[in-house]
């Protein structure tokens, strides 16, 4: 990598959300590092996105597809993509201006770099602040394959919209597989990238992350709360399925096991199909991303004395 000005590809990638869409593109257009280019995938909208995006002319680069899913838009954006750096960006979401720069530092600091990861500010429909940043843990600086192999590929990375990847590392595993991934697509290489280079977080928000009603996975849904968690732990299968497929087609010996994922035995428990305690608790105080103890004993005293605090954990 160019240790001056990397270009940098930004893929937004939309489907529908045209009433956020402009506010997401000007994010990227206004940003303090200028040698970007911003490639705008529209999945085949049936709003007014293309309306939207053709009213930015020249200014990004659009590609109108019909629709297939998240992983088909992320395939054609970097299919088309030069930079040397990629940053995803959904069209419902925003960046802060120092977005593009603060990453082009963190992979310059960190030349084996795979991945660069910002916290993210969660905002509602209105542009409100909604809780806390996250993740919550500090960041992770470096080489963590060995842990993330421990925690059955489980580390805290956020969405995709504070998702940067080297494109050495993209071209070692896109495409992205579109039947498995039609929503979430970014975990695709969120998943395989600590086992390809350093990790590297950025403690401070950078992007606002908006949640409403129609957030595929981020809004919660009360009448079907069950359903979601079966959901979510058939995902978690699919993800570790993925994984390793994918670890074995590029040569790296290694197998990782849901055994010891945190949030997956969780779920299990949940739904009743994981009732030892004593096993949850201790892979609570194993987390090797969460470094303060009181914490970890405050979670474990959740999984033990309080029978309707799970959702909190």
């Amino acid at each position: 990598m160019s240790l001056e000005k990397p270009l940098i590809s930004i893929l937004v990638n939309n489907y529908n959300y045209g009433g956020y869409l402009k506010e997401a593109i000007d994010s990227a257009l206004n940003q303090t590092y200028h040698n970007i280019e911003v490639i705008v995938v529209d999945d085949g909208s049936t709003d007014n996105s293309r309306e939207i995006i053709a009213s930015y002319d020249t200014s990004i680069i659009p590609v109108y597809k019909e629709n297939g899913g998240q992983a088909s838009a992320l395939n054609a954006g970097f299919a088309i993509s030069r930079g040397e750096i990629v940053s995803l960006l959904d069209s419902d979401d925003v960046w802060l201006p120092q977005k593009v720069e603060k990453v082009v530092e963190a992979f310059c600091s960190y030349p084996s770099g795979a991945v660069v990861y910002h916290k993210v500010q969660n905002i509602d429909k209105t542009g409100i602040h909604s809780g806390k940043p996250w993740p919550p843990y500090n960041p992770i600086k470096g080489n963590i394959s060995n842990q993330v192999a421990k925690t059955g590929g489980w580390w805290p990375f956020p969405p995709s919209t504070a998702l940067s990847f080297r494109r050495e590392f993209l071209c070692k595993v896109m495409n992205i597989p579109e039947q498995e991934y039609r929503i979430c697509a970014d975990t695709y290489l969120a998943d395989l990238a600590p086992f390809w280079g350093d990790v590297v977080g950025i403690d401070q928000v950078l992007s606002h992350y908006r949640l409403h009603n129609s957030n595929n996975w981020s809004h919660s849904i009360e009448a079907q709360e069950n359903s979601r968690t079966v959901r979510e732990l058939q995902y978690h299968e699919l993800r570790v399925n993925v994984l390793n497929r994918t670890l074995k087609r590029l040569g790296i010996d290694l197998e990782v096991s849901l055994a010891e994922n945190w949030p997956y035995q969780l779920l299990k428990y949940r739904l009743g199909k994981e009732e030892n305690l004593i096993y949850l608790s201790l892979l609570v105080l194993q987390n090797p991303w969460e470094h303060r103890l009181i914490s970890k004993l405050k979670k474990v005293a959740l999984l033990w004395f309080e029978k309707n605090s799970l959702s909190k954990i």
